[in-house]
């Protein structure tokens, strides 16, 4: 596996750990675009407070959810890109997987009965998606799911296929 894969053994199991993608270049762009739309997008909604007419105090507004939604969702990709994983717990009974920033977040368990085996998900949704979700302004690009209680679970985001082959074989392994 390569250095954004780790996988140890610890009391309860075995813990896969795969860090997100981070491109250089590509951090520094969404950095700047992040900064840019910050300020911009204050610099807009600061108006409401001396804007006397009130249809336009109505779409500043309406821009100020628009610009919110956008505003998190950036926030939340620039977050993962620098600090996020994928973890997943394989113990006797579940699989434990969660996505974490800093370490931080929850490991939803899903019971090994219950599970299918792990797929890649190459060929799952249209072009417009797939390509969408590999861009790297967004949290997407997964290769594997499995099934489980009939939801499907997505990860290892923007790895490899060599790495996505190896994860399938060592958690369809561990299923079984």
């Amino acid at each position: 596996m390569e250095k954004r894969i780790s996988s140890e053994k610890k009391e309860e199991g075995i813990l896969i750990k795969i860090k997100a993608y981070k491109d250089d270049a590509k951090q520094t762009v969404l950095t700047v675009w992040l900064f840019a739309w910050t300020i911009c997008g204050l610099a807009i909604i600061s108006q409401v407070i001396f804007e006397p007419e009130p249809k336009l105090k109505t779409m500043l507004l309406v821009f100020a959810a628009f610009w919110g939604y956008f505003e998190y969702m950036v926030i939340k990709v620039f977050k993962w890109r620098r600090t996020g994983e994928e973890q997943i717990l394989i113990t006797e009974n579940n699989i434990h997987f969660g996505r974490t920033y800093n370490n931080r977040g929850f490991l939803k368990p899903y019971r090994k009965d219950l599970i299918n085996k792990v797929r890649k998900v190459d060929d799952e949704g249209n072009a417009f998606t797939k390509t969408f979700g590999e861009s790297y302004w967004v949290i997407g690009g997964q290769k594997l799911a499995f099934t489980a209680g009939g939801k499907v679970v997505y990860f290892g985001l923007r790895i490899k296929d060599k790495e996505a082959n190896h994860l399938m074989k060592i958690i369809n392994k561990e299923i079984d």
